[in-house]
Parts: structure tokens; sequence; C-alpha cells
């Protein structure tokens, strides 16, 4: 994999006042600011926002008129079926709607389509299924605006649609009673990096408010905050709000379902991070709908069964773990062709077939090539259904446009849909390797796009960092996508020595002395890659300097991060070597 471009953040703004007014160190300032936070209002949603400072559900073009529908609905007693999705998002829609309804005394069900026989979203046999079932109303959550067909099924046997979704809309509109979706053109949104369960939420918030029924929020929002983050939404404006909430509320959860997950998962008495939620608690959700079938995860959510939530949250760990062997085995399937084979690795955009991969795991093997390559990935494997087809999952990489660049080659392939990152193709077995070809020969990857981007917040010395200043890091919790930990950057720094420590001897200490004569200590958990630069960089001989602690000339430029270390009742500031170059 390439070396990350630096990129130093500088953005203007009135770094004293604002710290002045907010109380917190003009660095801590200047690092929000990095994460688009404009003016004074925004430091204070960023800072001190609660769920008060989420935005209107009526703000939402579609709101008013799909809770008056629904209202009538409930008052006439009519059949209501949820279809939602099989990810994180859907399932936590699906429950959130099935809940708030069943709770105001619905006639309501629900149905998640099946990821290999159905596909994506609603469809015509769930349409027809629901019709057979005598349901008047469904209501999609994180899907819905692009099934045409299935609605226009629904409509002409004179079913009730409700749309609520937050994809971007096709170029057609969908004939809907009603269609929720901040990404409308004609939506006015505040803020549009929100996910399907934040609409869900947000319609039966509206519902309760017009009906004067009271709205237990706190109750909801950790399902809301489970799907921003697995859902990866920008952690910014209500989204970060509802993440922070999440976290706040998720360890005292009256849900049993949840409390059951997170026990299965050894979570339980432990504080649960952003990180927890996106490759632990989230994966396991994940999991039912990749290997068998998501619904059990939304009976996990809906049951007031302790015993019987064990039994699904221990089967949800069992089956992620079965997930991840089949993963693993699959990525190192996939790096053994592509290093056999010169041309794939010399293609600008990955195309490989791992066979024996469970369709619905490309993508996870997908996103891990184009992480070791940097470079965009689609995987295939062999239909479940068609003997003849290859399906595929495809991730792409900033500045190159998957959707577009599939377009190009349609005729190749059998169904294409996705967006820029992202996308799901087939195409017949004998296609493939014109696909590649064709694929490669149109791209026009630019060089400088295939090294990873690396964003410092700030050229600093180490020397600038106090217990009180990084305890102050802690606003900026919680970090992921749009919200980013803090990395600053420091130059010329000389090497004094590296030592290897720890049982598995997975831990580098590298001890550095800056220009005005000050000494720090980073840490490091990629040994084997930090010698094998320093032996490219200076020579084998420097290399074996630095381990001895004698006097070498290796002068590092350094990415860090720094963090309070607790040990033994005493605290201290450490820093995590996150890159570093040759001065």
């Amino acid at each position: 994999m390439a070396r990350p471009k630096w990129i130093l953040r500088t953005r203007n703004l009135d770094y004293a006042g604002i710290s002045a007014k907010f109380n917190i160190d003009p660095l801590i300032a200047k690092v929000i600011r990095n994460r688009d936070v404009e003016d004074e209002a925004g430091f204070e949603m960023y800072l001190s926002g609660g769920l008060s400072m989420c935005h209107d559900p009526l703000l939402l073009d579609g709101m008013d008129e799909g809770t008056e529908l629904m209202i009538r609905k409930l008052e006439e007693g009519k059949k209501i079926r949820v279809i939602g999705d099989y990810d994180v998002d859907g399932v936590t829609a699906t429950f959130i709607l099935l809940k708030g309804l069943k709770d105001l005394g619905a006639d309501v069900d629900y149905r998640i389509p099946h990821r290999i026989t159905d596909g994506y979203g609603m469809n015509v046999r769930l349409i027809s299924d629901a019709l057979a079932d005598d349901v008047d109303t469904v209501i999609t959550c994180d899907n819905g605006i692009a099934a045409f067909e299935a609605v226009e099924l629904a409509k002409s046997q004179g079913m009730t649609v409700i749309v609520t979704d937050h994809h971007e809309p096709k170029d057609r509109n969908i004939m809907a009673d009603v269609v929720i979706d901040q990404k409308l053109v004609t939506c006015d949104y505040p803020y549009e990096d929100i996910c399907g369960a934040t609409i869900a939420f947000k319609f039966i918030k509206c519902l309760y408010n017009k009906l004067g029924k009271e709205f237990d929020e706190e109750y909801y929002v950790p399902f809301v905050g489970l799907a921003t983050i697995c859902d990866v939404m920008k952690l910014q404006d209500e989204s970060r709000i509802y993440a922070k909430e999440a976290l706040r509320l998720i360890g005292k959860s009256e849900n049993v379902g949840l409390r059951a997950l997170i026990a299965a998962t050894g979570r339980e008495n432990k504080e649960l991070d952003a990180y927890a939620i996106s490759f632990i608690l989230g994966p396991c959700i994940n999991s039912a709908g990749r290997v068998e079938s998501a619904e059990q995860a939304v009976e996990l959510f809906s049951t007031t069964d302790r015993e019987q939530a064990d039994v699904i949250a221990r089967h949800l760990v069992e089956l992620n773990e079965s997930r991840k062997s089949i993963c693993d085995a699959g990525m190192k399937k996939a790096i053994e062709v592509i290093e056999a084979r010169e041309d794939l690795r010399t293609d600008n955009i990955i195309v490989v077939h791992v066979p024996e991969l469970h369709e619905s795991l490309a993508g996870i093997v997908a996103a891990k090539l184009k992480e070791r390559y940097y470079k965009p990935a689609i995987v295939f494997t062999d239909s479940e259904l068609d003997a003849g087809l290859y399906k595929g999952s495809a991730r792409g990489i900033d500045g190159y446009d998957l959707a577009t660049e599939l377009e190009k080659v349609s005729t190749l392939l059998h169904t294409c849909g996705g967006h820029k990152k992202a996308a799901g193709l087939s195409l017949r077995k004998e296609n493939l390797d014109a696909f590649r070809i064709a694929i490669n020969e149109n791209e026009n990857i630019a060089e400088e796009d295939l090294a990873p981007k690396l964003i410092i917040d700030a050229k600093v010395g180490m020397n600038y960092f106090t217990l009180t200043n990084v305890e102050q890091l802690s606003v900026l919790e919680p970090v992921g996508e749009g919200n980013r930990e803090a990395v600053f950057a420091d130059a010329g720094l000389k090497v004094r020595r590296a030592e290897v420590r720890g049982k598995l001897k997975n831990c580098l200490w590298l001890y550095v002395e800056d220009k005005s004569g000050g000494r720090y200590r980073l840490i490091s958990f990629d040994v084997q890659g930090f010698f094998n630069n320093i032996k490219e960089w200076f020579t084998e001989v420097e290399c074996d300097k630095i381990e001895r602690g004698a006097v070498n000339s290796v002068t590092l430029n350094i990415a860090y991060r720094p963090q309070i270390n607790e040990y033994m009742g005493s605290r201290e500031v450490q820093f995590m070597l996150v890159d570093y170059q040759p001065a």
C-alpha cells in the first residue's frame, strides 16, 4: 500500500475569541474548526448539543402528510406492514417503526428482504405477499426511493404506500402516497447526512406529538446512534448528537435484546465507544442479514424475554465469528490470485474472482482489498441463484466515481447499482476478463489519487501538550466519519533509539529529540514495517544503530496523536505514532 500523502488543514477563524468564549484551548478550537464547524452556533452545538438541538421532524418534506395519513390508518384499524433493509440501519429503523406503531395499538408487522433471494429493497414479491396478507398500508424504512415496480403494483391494487428513506432519489419520481427523504430536491432540511433510522425515529416522534402521547425519546436514541455510526454517517450536526447521546444511554438501555447483545459480546459493564459500536455490536447485527436472515436481529430487539434474547444474541455473535473466518479465507484467496498475476497486480482497478466466497461477503473482501492496495476493488463470486452469473461488490477510493465508471462498461454487465464509493453488480461468467480489461482501459485515475490522504490538524511540537489540553481532546468524542481523531505533526525529529517491547514483541517505543532538545517517546504497533522503512530510507547500518541506541543520521517528520496514559495511579501524556517520513 502506498504511504499516505500528508495534507495540512488550514482554516481561518477567530480562534482566540472561540477559545475564550467556550473555555477551550485555541488548538482544540482549530481541531473542531477542521471538522467543518464554522461559527459560534456550530461550536455550541458541537460542544454542548443535546437532543433538544436536533431538528424538528416537520422540517422534512412529507412528514406532516405522512404522519396525518398514518393517524387515519390507526383510527381505521388498518393492517400495516413495515418493510426495512437487512443492515444495521434497516434493522434498527424497522424496529423503531414497529415498536412505535405497536405501542400506539397498531395492527402492524414487518418484513425484511432476503439479501440473496430478494436483493436490496422493497420488491414486487414483497408487495404480492402483503396483498395476500390483506395489508392495507406499507411503510418503508432505509429503502423505497427506487422501488418503482413494487410501488406501482401496490398502488394499482389500492394499497397505501409511505416511503421513508435517506438515499439519493432517482431521475424519476416514486409514485407513493407520501415520500419522506431529506435528499429530495424539494426538501430544505437543515442537515442532509442522516440515516434511515433517524427518519424512522422522527416519524414516530412526530406521530406521538400529534396524538398527544408521551414519547420516550431516550429509549429509541441508542438505536438511532447505532445506525448513525454503523451506516457511516458524518458525525456532524444532529447525527453527531444522536451518536453521542446513544453512547451515553446505551449502557443503561431498558431494551432486553440490546442488553443481551452487549453481554454476549463481552461489553457488559464496559464503556462503549464508537469503535465498539462499529466493530463489535454492529457486525453482529449485520451478520444476521449476511449469513441468514436479518429478521433475527429485529426479533432480538423486539423480545421482552431475556432468555430468548440471550439465545438470539449468542447466535448472532456465533454468526459473526463464522462470517469473519469466511472473510479471512476469502481475503487470503483474493490476495493469492492478485499476487500470482502481474496484470492484476498492475491494474489500477482490482477485479478478482474469489470462488466459494459467500456472495453476501464480497463487499467486505472488496473493502479490505481497497484498504490493502488503496485502489478501487471489485470482488466477484459465484451466484447462488444462477450458475451462469458472477455476483460482485465494488468499493471505491476518493477521486474515482464507481457509479459513473461502471455505467461506461454497462454493456458487459448483467445488473449494476450503487454510488461513488460502493456498488453491487453481476455479469455473465464469460464476460469477466473483458470487463476487467474494459474498466481498466477506461480509468483515468491520477497517480496522486492512488495514495491515501492523512489530514494533519496542525503542525505543532509535542512539547505543546499537557494533561489539561490532551484531556480537552475528549470533546471530539465520538470520533468517526466526518469527525476523525485529531492528528498533529512535527518536522525534523532526530531518532535517538527504537526499542521493541511486549510479550509478543509487537510494540515499538520510538525515542526522538526535537530541534530545541526536547525528548519524547512515541508508540507504534507496526514494528516490522517501521524497521523495513528505516532500512529502505537510511540503510541497514543506520537501522542497526537506532536499535542499539547509537548515534545515527535518522531524522523523521512525524505525525502523531497525543493520549493520556494511566498506570499505577499516575497519569502522563504519551504519543501514538500515526505516520512518518524521512525528513
